[in-house]
């Protein structure tokens, strides 16, 4: 499991070293410029001057020589600094990281809770009006887009009375208000998440209960409770756990729509900015933030495979 582990890591690492790579080139294409905003800001935008600015920030160097400046700074833990504030990237990072992880793992709580309950209820009462109900429900929010259904829950609160307070509040600073807080858009998103996990438990559950040692269980008189938990849903979880990672990956992207709707400023409200500013550091950081939590939670996925199915552990042992 070691070795298993070891080799992920790496594997994982040479992916993020690619993403980086890729967005750093990515962003030098997009429309707009950073120079630009700022000279057109100060009122006054010249050649000479945006020559000047380009010289100033390091953007007149070859792309290949910007990128191996930012790596090496990566690799000795400095970030760099804001183009925009001058602030260090790092602390711009390490503020909006901890509202962000908040409300994804929340989400993936509630997403999980919910969908794997829905999922196993779902099989049970296969071919019932209740089956019926928990597929059309999560075909359905599988389908809403989060942008709308974010907008929609401020509709629905809005209509009933209900206000989310404002400013944002850290739970060691007010643990009531930031629960306030986060409670509606974590329901929000882990929304899909159930709709997704409710459907794959469902049809996991119901290949498990067809074998051949759920029969025996019954043969020996196990009770429903210990078939349908003890054996069935744990031989079902595999496949579950491999969409709740997944869903853990789409579910941080999300991120990126609900806490602008919400203003909630987490990681996903700062690179909104960076791209509307065009502020390369905290771009990068942000996006190589999002992909090492991506890699470590496939990581952790990976490694619970074999605590959920000892199959699994003695293959790679």
């Amino acid at each position: 499991m070691l070795t298993f582990a070891l080799r992920r890591a790496v594997l994982g690492l040479l992916v993020l070293a690619t993403v980086a790579l890729l967005v750093f080139v990515a962003i030098r294409f997009v429309p707009g410029d950073i120079v630009n905003q700022q000279l057109s800001e100060a009122g006054a935008v010249t050649p000479e001057l945006l020559e000047q600015k380009r010289a100033q920030l390091g953007l007149d160097q070859p792309i290949a020589t910007q990128f191996g400046h930012w790596a090496k700074g990566v690799l000795v833990g400095d970030l760099g600094n804001s183009l925009w504030t001058g602030r260090p990237v790092a602390a711009q990072i390490g503020a909006a990281l901890v509202p962000t992880m908040q409300l994804s793992i929340l989400a993936i709580v509630l997403g999980a809770v919910l969908g794997i309950g829905a999922g196993v209820g779902a099989a049970l009462w296969r071919g019932t009006p209740g089956d019926m109900v928990l597929r059309v429900t999560s075909t359905v929010f599988l389908a809403i887009p989060q942008l709308w259904l974010g907008l929609l829950t401020l509709t629905g609160l809005a209509a009933i009375g209900y206000f989310i307070p404002l400013p944002y509040r850290s739970f060691s600073n007010a643990p009531l208000v930031n629960l306030q807080q986060v409670i509606f858009p974590a329901v929000t998103l882990s929304l899909g998440v159930a709709a997704a996990l409710s459907r794959l438990t469902r049809s996991a559950m119901l290949e498990v209960i067809g074998a051949d040692f759920i029969r025996a269980a019954r043969a020996r008189g196990v009770s429903s409770y210990g078939i349908y938990v003890g054996h069935g849903l744990k031989n079902a979880l595999i496949p579950v756990i491999t969409l709740l990672g997944t869903q853990f990956g789409h579910l941080l992207s999300g991120t990126v729509i609900i806490e602008r709707i919400f203003n909630i400023p987490g990681l996903g409200s700062l690179l909104f900015e960076a791209v509307a500013t065009r502020d390369y550091p905290v771009l990068q950081a942000a996006v190589l933030t999002y992909g090492l939590i991506t890699i470590i939670v496939n990581l952790l996925v990976d490694l619970s495979y074999g605590m959920v199915d000892p199959r699994v552990r003695e293959a790679r042992s």
